[in-house]
């Protein structure tokens, strides 16, 4: 594993499209929370208060998941690169096997993944000591952070398996950026019910906004069973790793009987 990834680390380490990405990502994130913080709308939203501890996991990985079309799209540069520059076939003439070669990529897809949310788990870390009054509670909603997780390799995979389909970088960020942002034509197209199901509307849901979260919590059970909109996060959270395995699996058949 530590062979494949390295080789995967040898193709990124130069390329500076990927590392420029990784810079915006990581610099726009913390700007986005800090200036949302300053919002205040009351009754209604105070930004400070959502940086407080516990509600800063929900907070940071929801607006840490907005940027996830930046990541996503750099997922796409990264495989179709491999096309383009025939570095899948060059892998192996060098001694891989077709099974490495696609291993590597789920790889590197992981790997990522787990950085960002890391990242995130830092800043949660760093705007919740600077905003809480009393540092209570700080790891009882931490499982937002295994969700983001989630969102964001399940954002990754959808990525992967256009780009392996379409193999030209320009058409896959093009359908990958027209998903992500028009999610709401689901709605129109299938009805809000259904479209909580739609890959790109499970995803998104994953990582709620803070102010919806905390108005779900406090609808009684007999409430939120006629309020279809809404179904619930443990199921929510299995649909979409279900979606994730759909799409490893697909790309891996494509890939291993694709010329590449």
């Amino acid at each position: 594993m530590i062979h494949l990834l390295k080789i995967e680390y040898s193709k990124l380490k130069n390329y500076s499209t990927f590392w420029v990405m990784l810079i915006i990502y990581a610099v726009m994130v913390p700007l986005a929370i800090f200036g949302i913080a300053q919002v205040e709308l009351p009754p209604i939203f105070n930004g400070s208060d959502t940086l407080e501890f516990p509600k800063t996991w929900n907070f940071v990985t929801y607006v840490a998941s907005i940027f996830n079309m930046l990541l996503g799209i750099l997922v796409v540069l990264i495989v179709t690169n491999d096309f383009n520059f025939r570095t899948f076939k060059q892998n192996i003439i060098d001694g891989l096997s077709r099974g490495q070669v696609i291993a590597s990529k789920f790889l590197v897809l992981f790997v990522l993944a787990f950085v960002v949310a890391l990242y995130s788990i830092l800043l949660a870390l760093f705007f919740g000591f600077i905003y809480s009054e009393e540092v209570t509670s700080v790891f009882d909603e931490f499982y937002f952070v295994g969700i983001y997780f989630i969102q964001t390799l399940g954002y990754f995979t959808l990525a992967f398996l256009l780009s392996i389909l379409l193999k030209k970088p320009a058409l896959s960020i093009v359908i990958y950026a027209v998903l992500f942002v028009f999610k709401f034509i689901f709605i129109l197209a299938l009805g809000a019910t259904a479209s909580q199901f739609v890959p790109m509307n499970v995803f998104a849901d994953l990582t709620p906004f803070p102010i919806f979260q905390e108005q779900l919590a406090m609808l009684k059970s007999t409430e939120r069973e006629q309020f279809d909109l809404i179904i619930s996060q443990p199921i929510r959270t299995a649909v979409a790793v279900g979606y994730i395995i759909v799409f490893l699996v697909l790309s891996k058949l494509i890939l291993s009987k694709r010329d590449l």
